[in-house]
């Protein structure tokens, strides 16, 4: 706290550094308020299943189907990706 009166007082970084005995950078990062970072929500990013997911929904409807069974009717159709994409989706459902 000492620091940033100083600091309000018109001392240099350089003054602080010698008076604290530490550098001036860190006498600078010291003085300066503490700042919360801000946060920022970004987009879903798109995933392999985005193209598939209405027939998942589909076939979820008709039967109670697992993850791995799905998995083969989705590879059927040339779906590429792997198990766990499916299973976290069908949770999710």
């Amino acid at each position: 706290m000492d620091i940033r009166n100083d600091r309000q007082k018109g001392m240099s970084y350089v003054e602080l550094g010698k008076k604290y005995h530490m550098d001036p950078r860190t006498a600078k990062r010291y003085a300066q308020p503490p700042q919360k970072p801000e946060y920022t929500l970004t987009q879903p990013k798109p995933t392999k299943l985005d193209a598939y997911k209405q027939q998942v929904d589909q076939w979820l409807e008709e039967a109670p189907y697992s993850a791995v069974r799905i998995l083969e009717k989705l590879q059927e159709q040339g779906f590429d990706g792997k198990y766990s994409i499916v299973k976290e989706y069908g949770s999710v459902k």
